[in-house]
């Protein structure tokens, strides 16, 4: 009797970690799937938006490793897991700021492409962001000390190729405005920014670096 009570307990064990490890597979494949259908889902965007077939398939192509890194990693509460991003040496910010889209008005900008210069190590190709966090964390800070705040997160601010990348796959802008801190314009004290124009256009401009606004965030990365 003995014996088949702990032949029992020990059945009644395993059953229950094989019920976890079930639930933790379909939990597992479950999020591996919702992965799958954002990263689709972007690239449908891309697609729509008339990016060249060359640039798609260089994006198309990481899917793999996209969403098995996502997958692994611990994404915070309301952050986007993962975004495609188009460097300036692929597309100019004429083209990348004619992907941003605020209803049926087109983005644009008047900024010199060639005094855009990122402050933080971005890859040259075509390349993914994780865990991105769209500037809502540090709303009313200045670019300067929101640059401080991301460094001691350990997060890297986005690049103006990277914040025109967040304002075309969601509508950020209808809830605030974006600073590209992890870029400059002509000069270390000139930031890139992404906003609606006074005719709900987004356009690219830039802001002070110590500019300091209630509606404006600085977007970061987790990693690149």
């Amino acid at each position: 009797m003995k014996v088949q009570y702990g032949l029992g307990f020990d059945n009644g064990i395993i059953s229950k970690k094989k019920e976890r490890l079930m639930k933790k597979m379909s939990k597992q494949d479950s999020k591996k799937n919702d992965l799958e259908k954002l990263f689709d889902s972007q690239i449908a965007t891309l697609k729509d938006r008339g990016v060249r077939e060359q640039i798609v398939e260089i994006l198309q192509n990481q899917k793999g490793q996209v969403v098995k890194k996502a997958s692994e990693m611990t994404i915070g509460d309301g952050n986007i897991p993962f975004l495609p991003v188009i460097p300036r040496s692929f597309r100019s910010p004429y083209d990348l700021m004619a992907m941003v889209r605020n209803g049926s008005k087109v983005g644009y900008t008047h900024l010199n492409p060639t005094q855009i210069s990122d402050v933080v190590d971005a890859p040259s190709k075509p390349y993914y962001i994780y865990d991105v966090e769209d500037g809502s964390s540090t709303l009313g800070k200045s670019p300067k000390n929101a640059e401080k705040i991301l460094k001691q997160q350990k997060r890297s601010p986005l690049t103006v190729a990277g914040v025109m990348a967040l304002t075309t796959h969601t509508d950020v802008l209808l809830r605030h405005y974006v600073w590209a801190t992890g870029s400059r314009y002509e000069s270390a004290v000139r930031v890139p920014s992404v906003y609606l124009d006074g005719g709900g256009r987004p356009e690219l401009d830039w802001v002070g670096v110590d500019s300091s606004l209630d509606h404006w965030g600085s977007a970061s990365c987790g990693s690149r």
